[in-house]
């Protein structure tokens, strides 16, 4: 691998440098156990693995329904059609549920905060009544303490990150969450905040790393398994979770369909005909 990436031209080293990382290829060696939800069917499977080393996707539209040039990188970075969403309620999904088999109290997705006073913080601070992060729970780090968590998936070779290496990023992604949300937590919440910043290929920051530790710790203690077989899983199921919602936005589609259909909303349901069409005169 070494001889690979001394040789390698920068775009591919660049993609090597993110497919060494910690969990970033544990798909490759994991059962398609339907029950978790590993099944890649063909098609996925090729444009995974040209995904992870930077290669052009065949058979995808030159330009993009928003009129954008087409690219993998653009259909990663593209929000038109959800897939964005989709990629990042996936992890928060996977998330919510390991920390409810942890024993974590009051788990919450997407939880309310509460109403502060704009002028008490500092400017970069998100102080709207209606602000919301990911998740939180009680009993993570300490028994009645609660844990706010904020996720982020990001796409490391999209144009604002082209330039950046994987730990510049890590770190600018986890100050601006920081930036946003840690002192009204901390003041308002009396509680602990922990930015959670992934990327599409796979990779983790340093807190989400800690973060993923913790939660293996506890894991294996209350399903009394060993800390090596349970941290493999957690990290499997969090990589297919990132990698089934990125593959899917490399061909799905994008803007509204020209077949008009009428939708449910326009339909009334239940009318009672006054006859029977055999009865028409």
């Amino acid at each position: 691998f070494d001889l690979l990436h001394q040789q390698a031209g920068s775009k591919l080293k660049r993609h090597l440098d993110q497919a060494r990382e910690k969990g970033a290829s544990v798909w490759l060696t994991a059962l398609p156990l339907k029950s978790l939800n590993y099944l890649l069917n063909k098609q996925d499977f090729q444009d995974s693995i040209r995904l992870r080393y930077g290669w052009e996707i065949n058979g995808t539209p030159r330009i993009c329904a928003c009129g954008g040039k087409n690219s993998a990188y653009h259909a990663l970075d593209c929000k038109l059609g959800g897939y964005v969403s989709m990629r990042h309620n996936s992890v928060r999904d996977t998330i919510a549920f390991f920390l409810r088999e942890t024993k974590c109290r009051d788990v919450k997705v997407e939880p309310g905060m509460i109403p502060v006073n704009a002028s008490n913080y500092k400017r970069s601070t998100i102080t709207q009544d209606d602000a919301r992060l990911d998740i939180s729970a009680v009993g993570v780090y300490s028994p009645f303490e609660r844990s706010f968590f904020d996720i982020r998936v990001t796409h490391p070779n999209c144009a604002s990150n082209e330039f950046k290496d994987l730990t510049q990023i890590y770190s600018e992604q986890e100050k601006a969450k920081k930036d946003a949300y840690e002192e009204r937590v901390v003041q308002a919440e009396k509680g602990s905040f922990v930015p959670l910043i992934f990327t599409t290929s796979g990779g983790m920051g340093p807190l989400c790393n800690a973060f993923i530790k913790q939660l293996v710790e506890k894991l294996a203690f209350y399903k009394n398994e060993r800390v090596s077989v349970m941290k493999n899983h957690v990290r499997t199921r969090l990589r297919f979770a990132i990698l089934k919602s990125t593959v899917i936005a490399l061909r799905g589609t994008r803007g509204k369909s020209r077949l008009h259909e009428t939708g449910l909303d326009d339909v009334s349901l239940g009318l009672v005909p006054n006859y029977r069409m055999y009865e028409m005169p």
